[in-house]
């Protein structure tokens, strides 16, 4: 009988570990297939049927009338487009006071879709401007990340008196529990999980359908005081009206309530203007037209190609910019001297030789941490929010447009590449055993960077 007892107790012990280990293995291929994984399809150059700014507003319209809808979903197609402006400015004391401007002038809408948006000086600051021009009747719709911007945790008091103030606030779940509709007291738990390990790293603002100003930028302290370098980019004319769309199938996608009548967030520009710009993103679940539309820009440089990224560390691009090099192009690389991800420096310094042979100048910027992502590639630019690594290429959301203009690349060169370029020192190989490595350490896990 003892026996018997012992034999059946190892054998319950034997399907107990069986159990344990299956529900460890399925967890693991949820964890990797959602967070970890990288898939896409092709998304640019945009088709036929993509989304015109004359369209927009029946766009979100339709994507409004869908039930069960998730962010996912918003990953709308853009058509090439015009903008009648753009405007790059450098630096948290350049850029802030314009955007604060821009929505005390508001007149019914300010649109905030922010990764980061912290409770120190200038993020309550923010949020007083925003309370103030809810009382003068001016609609206040936000989406936040709730890693970047920490809503339920030590940001809960700010973003709570905003929605009590009238704010409509959706947040983007990157940890368990997600929960969709308006924070913080119209939420319910979807039980889908799938915005779980996808942060939205986007970065927009649309001010009354008519205004619209992306980069990459948080609404943080950091980027106000110098600590982060970086830009945004204030833009006008018809591409707005894409902007807007993306905002809002991203709010409605959160569970946000959005009026009937759309008509008045998708004004006709008082000047569509005549520059060529495509509003492009990357949407979790392979949805990678921000990516390709770079792959191609980097592809298509003849003469000169400048770089300006924080965290430069996907093999793909950076054999692409090896490849622009070879054939003869002028290539420039701006990263940080000493950056806030140590290890994503030194996956990319393993690539310092082969970048330097084939004669790509790479140039380290002292004193603050590189975070603008900009790409000028002859006469076509991109900037947004697009980070060159695996995360922002495949797996979070991000947003940039892309801009065929010698006068928005001359622009982009005087303000950012060329002042940026003088105070930097040229870049150097790792020298060393430790040095050498730790990048080519790194460089191998670049896949999790």
């Amino acid at each position: 009988m003892r026996d018997e007892a012992n034999t059946a107790a190892r054998k319950r012990g034997r399907q107990g570990v069986a159990l344990v280990t299956l529900v460890v293995a399925g967890l693991f291929v949820l964890v990797y297939r959602q967070v970890l994984g990288v898939t896409q399809r092709p998304s640019w150059p945009p088709p036929s049927s993509a989304v015109t700014p004359a369209g927009a507003e029946a766009a979100t319209r339709e994507f409004a009338a869908r039930s069960g809808t998730r962010p996912h979903d918003a990953a709308l197609d853009f058509a090439w487009s015009t903008a009648a402006t753009i405007e790059p400015w450098v630096e948290g004391a350049n850029f802030f006071p314009r955007i604060f401007k821009d929505i005390e002038d508001a007149q019914s809408s300010v649109h905030i879709l922010m990764f980061g948006w912290r409770e120190g000086s200038v993020g309550m600051q923010m949020a007083r401007l925003l309370e103030r021009k809810i009382a003068e009747g001016v609609e206040v719709r936000v989406i936040v990340d709730g890693y970047g911007s920490r809503p339920h945790g030590e940001a809960r008091e700010m973003f709570t008196q905003l929605a009590a103030s009238g704010a409509q606030i959706v947040v983007n779940d990157v940890f368990p529990l997600d929960r969709d509709g308006l924070y913080p007291d119209d939420q319910h738990i979807d039980w889908r999980q799938d915005e779980v390990g996808r942060a939205d790293h986007r970065k927009l603002y649309v001010i009354d359908g008519s205004v619209a100003w992306t980069g990459g930028a948080g609404i943080e302290d950091h980027f106000e005081n110098g600590g982060f370098h970086d830009v945004m980019v204030r833009v006008t004319g018809d591409v707005v009206r894409q902007a807007q769309a993306a905002f809002l199938t991203s709010f409605r996608g959160h569970g946000g309530p959005l009026p009937t009548d759309l008509s008045p967030y998708f004004p006709a520009p008082a000047e569509g203007g005549s520059t060529p710009i495509a509003l492009a993103q990357v949407i979790p679940g392979g949805f990678v037209a921000a990516s390709q539309a770079i792959r191609e820009q980097i592809d298509g440089a003849r003469e000169r190609l400048d770089l300006m990224n924080p965290y430069l560390t996907d093999a793909d691009m950076l054999q692409r910019i090896v490849a622009a090099a070879q054939r003869g192009v002028r290539v420039r690389v701006v990263v940080s001297e000493k950056s806030n991800n140590d290890q994503a420096s030194a996956a990319l310094a393993h690539w310092y030789p082969a970048l330097m042979s084939a004669g790509v100048e790479v140039w380290e910027l002292p004193g603050t941490v590189v975070h603008a992502k900009v790409v000028v590639a002859d006469d076509v630019v991109s900037f947004g929010t697009v980070n060159l690594d695996s995360w922002a290429l495949y797996r979070n959301s991000e947003i940039m447009m892309i801009a065929r203009s010698p006068e928005a690349a001359a622009l982009f060169e005087a303000r950012l590449f060329e002042p940026d370029i003088a105070r930097s020192k040229p870049g150097e190989p790792p020298s060393g055993t430790h040095e050498r490595f730790k990048s080519w350490f790194w460089d191998k896990l670049s896949y999790f960077l």
